[in-house]
């Protein structure tokens, strides 16, 4: 139930990341070496991210079940204390795995947990504005690209600073797109996304504009960079042309699968762009 609530399919993308951030660190070096810092470094991280999404179910059991969500928390499955229990577990874990690889990964894990806690339960949730869900989505996927250099022996190096800036800066400008059919919810607890904020026709104009820029952006960043980012950023700026249609398409039957449509093509586009940035860059 505790894997469940935390959306394996988040989950296997973070460790997208974590990859793509080892990857392309043995770039930047000239080597790989799957040893112990790369299998220690990505269960650490599994079980760091694991507990951020129960955090988040926990925080938002309120908007969940308004939301008409199916997860564990939501419905009565998971028991909160069950959850929580399992946080401090995984996270205790975390900090023991990635305490084998190095200090600096012990640090990052450390930030890691503790961005993941105020987007959800500190004292003035970073869930709640729009600049605060753009500054700690955004953060959440430095942490995890560099988490993957720092387990391969390499820091920010080109070209995983493009990568992990422009794929991080998709996660806070496009991963929004989740907003739009949580809308009902998300009034319900008080959270001021960019729909409530906005109104549903506006906002997805605004997203629209986001996700292009961020599409393009890539795209251009990588002409200059070289080639081992091209293919991923031909992927990306695909994928912002499918989710900028769907965000301006005119919404003929207003449901929350309707409204999740850029959301599910956000994450395709995730998916895609880390697979092919894997393939591409393999020895």
């Amino acid at each position: 139930m505790a894997w469940l609530e935390a959306r394996p399919v988040v989950q296997f993308v973070f460790q997208l990341r974590f990859a793509s951030g080892f990857v392309l660190a043995g770039v930047a070096r000239g080597e790989f070496t799957l040893g112990l810092s790369a299998f220690a470094g990505a269960a650490g991280w599994l079980a760091a991210t694991w507990a951020i999404y129960l955090m988040n179910g926990i925080a938002d059991v309120v908007e969940d079940r308004v939301n008409g969500s199916t997860r564990p928390i939501a419905r009565g499955s998971l028991p909160v204390t069950s959850a929580t229990a399992a946080c401090f577990l995984l996270a205790v874990g975390a900090l023991g795995c990635c305490a084998l690889v190095s200090f600096r990964m012990v640090v990052l894990v450390l930030l890691m947990l503790a961005v993941g806690w105020a987007y959800s339960l500190g004292p003035c949730p970073l869930k709640m504005t729009v600049p605060g869900f753009l500054v700690s989505v955004t953060a959440l996927g430095l942490l995890t690209y560099s988490a993957g250099g720092c387990a391969a022996g390499g820091d920010w190096d080109t070209p995983l600073l493009p990568f992990g800036l422009v794929m991080s800066l998709w996660m806070g400008l496009v991963g929004w797109t989740k907003d739009l059919s949580d809308l009902k919810g998300d009034r319900a607890a008080g959270r001021r996304t960019l729909p409530v904020l906005l109104g549903e026709r506006r906002a997805r104009t605004v997203m629209a504009i986001a996700v292009t820029v961020v599409g393009w952006g890539f795209f251009a960043a990588a002409a200059v960079a070289g080639g081992h980012l091209q293919p991923a950023a031909a992927v990306v700026c695909c994928g912002s042309v499918v989710v900028a249609v769907l965000l301006l398409a005119p919404v003929r039957r207003p449901g929350r699968s309707v409204r999740r449509r850029p959301y599910r093509a956000f994450m395709t586009t995730q998916y895609a762009a880390h697979v092919t940035l894997l393939l591409s860059n393999m020895p």
